[in-house]
């Protein structure tokens, strides 16, 4: 309830400074400062249209609340989708290889000096079921892919589900670090067969966690969504 209160005053009277996806409040995901395993969803206008400083190129870098985030590669590959169980005497691993999709590589930078940031969140890219539009979603054309391969919230009997490359995104980025890390697709031969045929850019959305905004005297956690553009021809891997 204290985010829904959050999010009306955002985005219903007296909005902070900046279009309203650099500001979106951050009381939903698996990591802090969200609530660890909630599953309530935050009604608001993720998908709505991206503005140019939202959007940055391969290649480029995007300066947004205490982050730098550097776009570098795209890639069509296959996945390997790694679960952690829980109980017994240790953590059970369990790995599944999945056919191709698309990996976006992000080097991510903590510009802040005294905050420790989970910039990506399994929530923002959990795999999209029935309606269900996670802040993250990748656009073809007049098509939109939400989501990626994963599903979240996990099992009662899993403690962690990941891609292999995003090992350590449970482990906060600490002020001054630069990490590298990847956003995935959903493994349907469909979004890369869209991507493939697409004569127009591409663009990735990608819903980040970019630190704190000060707010009516208050430090408030905000997500973004940001907009990662590049070329079908530019992507490693894809035929």
């Amino acid at each position: 309830m204290t985010g829904l209160a959050v999010y009306g005053l955002f985005f219903k009277s007296g909005a902070p400074a900046g279009h309203p996806l650099s500001t979106i409040p951050d009381d939903f995901g698996e990591f802090k400062p969200a609530e660890r395993k909630k599953v309530s969803k935050l009604t608001g206008p993720l998908d709505a249209p991206l503005p140019p400083e939202l959007r940055v190129a391969v290649g480029s870098k995007l300066a947004i609340g205490q982050l730098e985030i550097e776009p570098t590669q795209v890639e069509e590959r296959g996945l390997k989708i790694i679960s952690e169980g829980k109980g017994g005497g240790g953590t059970a691993k369990y790995t599944v290889e999945t056919p191709t999709a698309l990996v976006l590589h992000l080097k991510v930078r903590n510009t802040s000096d005294d905050l420790l940031i989970h910039p990506l969140d399994p929530a923002f890219n959990r795999k999209a079921l029935g309606n269900d539009r996670p802040g993250t979603g990748l656009v073809v054309g007049k098509q939109t892919f939400w989501g990626g391969a994963v599903d979240w919230p996990f099992g009662t009997r899993v403690e962690r589900k990941y891609e292999a490359a995003q090992e350590t995104d449970a482990v906060p980025l600490k002020p001054g670090e630069t990490r590298e890390y990847v956003v995935v697709s959903d493994s349907d031969r469909r979004v890369t067969k869209a991507v493939r045929d697409s004569k127009d850019p591409v663009l990735w959305r990608v819903q980040v966690r970019r630190g704190k905004i000060e707010y009516r005297g208050k430090d408030v956690p905000v997500t973004a969504i940001i907009g990662v553009e590049f070329k079908p021809a530019d992507v490693k891997g894809l035929d």
